[in-house]
């Protein structure tokens, strides 16, 4: 009688821990790694993607999702996130800056773990500048103008630039180094003058959503020091920046003063000078969700071969 109680016990534990895995893939055992691979990327507006595939020398798949048969597409940082927590067989990458809250094992890169010393000291390769477009003077009021160089020159300041180390952006020189605000308003006449008392100005901001923390805790802050600036956030993706300052869609509905790339600007995308310039730098990290234990290190030529293989096994990369 004790032996079948027993045998019943065990097989309900079983069946417990079975159902359990299922559900939220919460514990580590029992990882099957002859599942597929269930790949994850993002849309082809996002700097993140043209930084990742970049990098693994996938540069065909940076904006045609042709190439990416099986594939499922996410909106932006937080959407892959959710998607790989609810996912025990899934893979995709994120911006270094989504990473530490995200609740997700990161893979080392070329056995180098993704941190952000190793960014800017360039031992962890996966990595991309936060660039910014402006639209150009011309296509500007003056009172408009005005207003985009005091806060690109906000954004160099002491003050900005502590505002962008404390959104994880990677900065690669001194805080020290730089103006503080007060002297750069002591230095520009016509910076300080449009950050006195007038009439507000709208002032739309958009592109890259990996840069859109950065974007919204600076705005905030400018805002404060400038109160005719009325900051309109509208982030959809770093392909939108250009076209929105100084492309195609410039003088569209979703127009923007300043656009923020989490990549380089393209060949195409030629800005008129003194309208785009670097914040910070950025990783790239490769995500799996916790449970998985077939992967704890990702070389390009492995990362290729999964997005680019579709029906993969974990074990056929193991």
């Amino acid at each position: 009688m004790k032996s079948i109680v027993k045998n019943i016990f065990c097989a309900i534990v079983a069946s417990t821990t079975v159902l359990g895995f299922t559900a939220c893939h919460s514990t580590s055992e029992g990882f099957d790694s002859s599942k597929t691979i269930n790949r994850y990327s993002r849309d082809d507006k996002s700097g993140t993607r043209d930084g990742f595939f970049t990098a693994i020398g996938f540069e065909d798949a940076k904006a045609d999702d042709r190439l990416l048969p099986g594939v499922s597409i996410t909106n932006d940082n937080g959407d892959m996130i959710t998607k790989i927590k609810n996912d025990a067989y899934g893979i995709g990458y994120i911006s270094l800056a989504s990473y530490e809250n995200a609740g997700l094992k990161g893979l080392k890169y070329n056995g180098v773990e993704a941190t952000e010393a190793g960014v800017v000291d360039g031992t962890y390769t996966l990595s991309r500048n936060f660039n910014y477009c402006t639209r150009a003077s011309s296509d500007c009021t003056p009172e408009e103008w005005a207003l985009t160089k005091a806060f690109v020159a906000y954004m160099g300041s002491q003050e900005g630039m502590t505002i962008i180390k404390s959104k994880d952006g990677i900065l690669t020189s001194s805080i020290s180094d730089a103006k503080s605000w007060t002297t750069i308003k002591s230095e520009d006449p016509e910076i300080a003058r449009i950050c006195n008392s007038g009439t507000s100005i709208p002032f739309y901001i958009g592109g890259s959503t990996s840069v859109e923390k950065i974007a919204v805790a600076l705005s905030a802050a400018f805002k404060e020091e400038c109160p005719r600036f009325q900051p309109v956030h509208n982030h959809t993706g770093s392909g939108d920046a250009y076209k929105a300052t100084q492309g195609s869609e410039k003088e569209g509905a979703k127009k923007l003063n300043i656009g923020f790339l989490s990549r380089e600007l393209k060949a195409s995308e030629v800005c008129a000078e003194e309208t785009s310039g670097r914040i910070c730098k950025d990783g790239i990290v490769v995500v799996v969700n916790v449970v998985n234990t077939a992967l704890s290190d990702a070389t390009p030529a492995i990362l290729k071969s999964i997005y680019e293989t579709q029906n993969q096994k974990w074990s056929d990369i193991a």
